[in-house]
């Protein structure tokens, strides 16, 4: 039993570890537009195509001026510039940065990062579709590892009680009752 809690524990911290690795790995990009856009001078046009905001969705941008009102964007939403919540805004003018998840629609979540420059925020995300299938991949494979390993702790339980009630050790052993 004691090994079946081991092997459980261990699987699932590994689970955790690689989850939080991917998922924090998500921020990169997001985070390396945002700087980038950070050190361009000019106006507050971001460069590049207009994506749909969708599940496989690529590094977008948007700039948020001092009155969280989008200045301008490389996405859209159903045709409109999206608006993320007021309070990651704040957060990123009052910490100087801020990164969350996101969800502006059941079926969407972005990873995005928020960086402040001078009043205005810049917001720079991407999709989370590509992790998710990651850790979707890396907790069967981690299950099917966790699986076998039950199956050889059962199996080495169970040929140490064969060969236990063979030597008759143990609490399977025959009593002889007292004649009489």
């Amino acid at each position: 039993m004691t090994a079946a809690i081991i092997a459980t524990f261990a699987f699932g911290s590994i689970y955790v570890t690689f989850q939080q690795i991917g998922r924090r790995a998500a921020n990169t990009a997001p985070a390396a537009a945002a700087a980038a856009r950070l050190q361009q001078e000019g106006p507050d046009t971001a460069a590049g195509p207009w994506l749909e905001l969708a599940p496989d969705s690529g590094v977008f941008l948007i700039v948020y001026g001092e009155d969280n009102t989008p200045l301008s964007s490389t996405v859209t939403l159903h045709g409109t510039i999206p608006v993320v919540p007021t309070g990651v805004l704040e957060a990123a003018r009052t910490l100087g940065t801020d990164t969350v998840t996101w969800q502006p629609e059941t079926g969407l979540r972005m990873a995005i990062v928020a960086r402040e420059a001078a009043g205005k925020v810049v917001v720079a995300g991407q999709s989370l579709a590509p992790v998710e299938a990651s850790d979707r991949m890396t907790l069967l494979i981690l299950a099917a590892g966790w699986l076998g390993s039950m199956v050889v702790i059962s199996g080495a339980l169970g040929a140490a009680t064969l060969m236990d009630r063979r030597a008759g050790r143990g609490p399977w052993r025959r009593t002889r009752e007292p004649a009489g």
